[in-house]
């Protein structure tokens, strides 16, 4: 017996069993957490956008409504009052901070365009100045359709409180002074 093949008494192999799925280790752990945690924080900041620019959804509707009823009844003072009170509503909703509701006549306007630098100076400049008598006067001339796209384009693009701040416009450019420009003749009359 001592003759026997060595290697005839070697056994198989065994193979160690394969590394289940479960349990998971620490690292898949708190990739899962993290996925979770990454998942519900744009849930939460999609939900917060989503009401926080509500009101831009609100005044985009009365904007709508307003227009289709001048198209009916063609009530130009009518729209112009409405268009107006629909600015205001949504200047006072999203930009209560920087919003002054004393805003009026040439100063409004111009702080509509600061609030909305893609209307080119669309309000203060161009077809919106309709806003600063055509609600007053009995027959106003004013192009609808134009005031109706510069209005939902401020509605759809101003900055509101928060996004990017705009600049809080100063006295100077709220109440334009006729002293100001003399002011600064004579300090150079004085450097002379």
């Amino acid at each position: 017996m001592e003759n026997m093949d060595p290697l005839a008494q070697l056994r198989d192999i065994h193979l160690p069993q394969a590394v289940g799925f479960w349990p998971l280790a620490w690292g898949w752990w708190v990739l899962l957490i993290l996925l979770v945690l990454g998942v519900l924080a744009i849930i939460l900041l999609y939900r917060r956008y989503r009401q926080r620019n509500r009101y831009r959804a609100a005044a985009l509707n009365a904007l709508q409504r307003a227009t289709a009823a001048v198209q009916q009844d063609q009530q130009i003072a009518t729209y112009l009052q409405q268009l107006s009170i629909i600015l205001r509503r949504a200047a006072l909703s999203g930009c209560h901070q920087v919003y002054q509701p004393n805003l009026h006549g040439e100063a409004w306007l111009r702080w509509l365009d600061d609030q909305c630098p893609e209307t080119r100076q669309g309000f203060s400049q161009g077809v919106g100045r309709a806003l600063l008598t055509g609600p007053y006067e009995p027959a106003p001339q004013a192009d609808v359709e134009a005031l109706h796209q510069l209005a939902s384009l401020w509605l759809q693009k101003h900055r509101n409180q928060w996004q990017k701040a705009a600049s809080i416009p100063s006295e100077k450019t709220l109440l334009p002074s006729r002293a100001q420009p003399a002011a600064a003749s004579s300090g150079e009359a004085r450097d002379a």
